[in-house]
């Protein structure tokens, strides 16, 4: 009966430290979707300061007055709804 028993705990997992296993799995899933989600979101806000640079550059360059008032105001909306969706999305994931 003692080999039995002996055996016995040999199969018997060891949950706890299974579980430190996993969780230290997730936590370092959970660090790299922040890394990438960092590094999408800062090209995002690159990409759309380069499309208001753009609209400001246009502008600027605009023969009728109206429409440079207008692509400057465009240009100010996307940056300002830009800046306020990425540090919301930075918010979000904790960052």
């Amino acid at each position: 009966m003692a080999a039995t028993s002996n055996r016995t705990r040999n199969v018997t997992p060891d949950l706890d430290a299974a579980s430190d296993r996993v969780r230290e799995a997730n936590d370092r899933i959970a660090d790299a979707g922040r890394k990438v989600t960092v590094t999408y979101l800062d090209g995002v806000e690159r990409w759309w300061t380069g499309v208001a640079k753009a609209e400001r550059k246009f502008a600027d360059q605009a023969q009728v007055e109206a429409v440079g008032h207008l692509l400057s105001a465009h240009a100010s909306l996307t940056e300002d709804v830009v800046k306020a969706s990425v540090a919301a999305s930075r918010e979000l994931i904790g960052v």
